[in-house]
């Protein structure tokens, strides 16, 4: 599944991601890479250092640059979070098997580079009439995350796409992402397609479809699924008979606060001895 989201102010951000660290330190284990010929260009590379982050997101550039002007409102970025099938994640974590990890990640990469070349624009004005300009690249820091709200396994990676793009004569733009937010349905079909190759080779088979491209593991059958997913079930009951305002409104009700000291020996115990296989 991928879900698509607004990052929206840069004041909020910063107390977001630089306060609250729900990505620099939720999984502290495994810190964030930079991704994208943006980032390339910005010499960003490797580990994600949380002060340039945050500098990013209030759209100031390593050179000293700002997207937009000071004081004026600037939208921090966009949120793309791919997130495993549960069996999946089962898998990979209580498993151990770390190659589907791997192969998620990369399937993740592929598909944003793909995004870069065809879901980025920049736009410019002239005699009142805005004009959208494909450009090739994206500045985003990729985080990898293993659990849910109520501490469950639950593989997934939070693509935060900078709201800056370079265009053709080398300067800094805003990026608009109308089309990351379009092509929401179609970018998580591709990283499932990309994710079932690798996973093949590696001798699994698969099982059930779903939606958008998902599909789950064979051999892991649905109770062993639910056994670890009281997160949805909560939401699922919050939502009942209700539509699309009511499921986002039962999810932000039922959403605990993000653990970031959480003894992740003692977590994987309780996943290894639960009931579950």
């Amino acid at each position: 599944m991928l879900s698509v989201a607004n990052v929206r102010s840069a004041g909020g951000a910063a107390n977001y991601f630089a306060n609250d660290n729900y990505y620099t330190k939720a999984d502290a284990d495994r810190s964030g890479i930079w991704v994208g010929k943006g980032a390339e260009r910005l010499g960003l590379s490797g580990t994600v250092d949380a002060k340039a982050f945050e500098a990013i997101l209030r759209g100031k550039l390593p050179t000293g640059e700002r997207i937009g002007h000071q004081g004026q409102y600037h939208r921090a970025g966009t949120d793309l979070t791919f997130s495993l099938p549960k069996s999946w994640s089962l898998l990979a974590l209580i498993g151990k098997d770390q190659r589907i990890i791997d192969a998620y990640r990369s399937a993740v990469v592929e598909t944003l580079q793909w995004a870069e070349k065809n879901a980025a624009q920049y736009r410019t004005e002239k005699g009142g009439k805005e004009r959208l300009h494909a450009s090739d690249n994206l500045t985003v820091a990729l985080f990898q995350h293993d659990t849910n709200r109520n501490q469950e396994p639950n593989l997934h990676f939070h693509a935060v796409v900078a709201n800056m793009t370079q265009d053709k004569d080398g300067k800094w733009k805003a990026l608009r992402n109308d089309k990351l937010w379009q092509h929401n349905t179609l970018l998580n079909a591709m990283t499932m397609a990309r994710f079932r190759i690798e996973v093949e080779k590696l001798g699994y088979r698969i099982g059930e479809f779903r939606k958008h491209g998902n599909f789950e593991a064979k051999g892991i059958d649905r109770d062993a699924m639910m056994a670890f997913s009281t997160r949805r079930q909560e939401v699922l009951e919050a939502r009942r008979g209700g539509g699309l305002e009511a499921g986002v409104l039962a999810t932000l009700a039922t959403r605990q606060v993000k653990q970031s000291d959480v003894d992740r020996g003692a977590l994987m115990t309780k996943w290894e001895v639960q009931d579950w296989d």
